[in-house]
């Protein structure tokens, strides 16, 4: 009979107080049954990845948790309230085992499961990531965004794919593989960083750097709009991006997001319509900035 996390705990985290995140996961993991385990081991990993294995969980902080969230939101992630859940019982066990002192499972945000429209599915931080097209399937890229993707596959290839090919190696060293959750965690992690740099290295090999974004008024890649929120009756401003240049909270907004996708091709005066999962936003185009 396996016994769950609930019955039991197991693994070096345990004996201390604030052990590395990375530890700490594997532990948390170690302590499910097969099925719990398989279920939260991908979701916990990309947070783990996110935030750093070798980060004290004592270091998570509120604000930290927010981030996270609002990442895998504004990436229109289709799991995001799978992984947040996986995150919660995570914190929930942290609590209980006295990793940290915070009841950090009160951050995390569910959401009662809804259908989102078709278009909203975009872009995923662990995995191909949504980028605007040109009829002929190459993708669009700013300069800037283009120079963002090749530090991340720099990033990757030289310091991620030895630090994980270490983590396998420390892993492997405990033989009992049938329990080994943390070499299932850096193999996890291995198989997502090598999807991710394959995927990096088709769009920098095919990908066109749009240097100009064209007509002066039309909004395109690249191009900075302001809008009126018809319906609160606010500004706002977004400036429509591509592939690694994604930043909500500077207005930043992927081309293909439900907005970004509705203003392709507007000019001042254009009033669009677009479904989110908030409700209908209805915006009028008050001024396109292009460089």
């Amino acid at each position: 009979m396996h016994r769950s996390s609930r019955e039991h705990s197991s693994g070096a985290a345990e004996s201390q107080s604030n052990p590395a995140l990375g530890q700490a996961v594997a532990s948390f993991l170690s302590s499910l049954s097969p099925e719990e385990r398989n279920g939260y081991a991908q979701d916990l990993n990309s947070f783990v990845r996110w935030f750093g294995a070798q980060r004290n969980v004592g270091e998570i902080t509120p604000p930290a948790l927010e981030r996270y969230q609002e990442q895998l939101m504004a990436e229109a992630r289709t799991d995001a309230q799978k992984r947040l859940e996986a995150l919660r019982a995570f914190l929930v066990e942290a609590r209980k085992q006295r990793w940290t002192d915070k009841n950090l499972a009160v951050e995390i945000k569910l959401k009662r499961k809804k259908k989102e429209p078709a278009e909203f599915q975009g872009p995923q931080p662990d995995a191909p990531r949504a980028a605007e097209a040109t009829e002929n399937g190459a993708i669009r890229l700013t300069r800037e965004g283009y120079e963002k993707l090749l530090a991340e596959l720099t990033y990757l290839e030289n310091e991620m794919r030895p630090r994980i090919a270490a983590e396998l190696r420390r892993a492997a060293a405990d033989k009992d593989f049938r329990e080994n959750a943390p070499y299932d965690v850096a193999k996890q992690h291995q198989g997502e960083v090598e999807a991710r740099i394959r995927e990096l290295q088709r769009i920098l090999q095919t990908g066109q750097v749009v240097e100009d974004t064209g007509p002066a008024h039309v909004a395109d890649l690249g191009s900075k709009v302001t809008l009126l929120d018809l319906t609160e009756n606010e500004e706002i401003v977004y400036t429509l991006v591509g592939p690694g240049e994604i930043d909500p909270k500077h207005g930043k907004i992927s081309i293909q997001s439900p907005v970004g996708k509705a203003l392709t091709g507007k000019t001042v005066g254009d009033e669009v319509e677009v479904e989110v999962p908030a409700g209908i936003l209805r915006l009028r185009v008050q001024r396109v900035e292009n460089r």
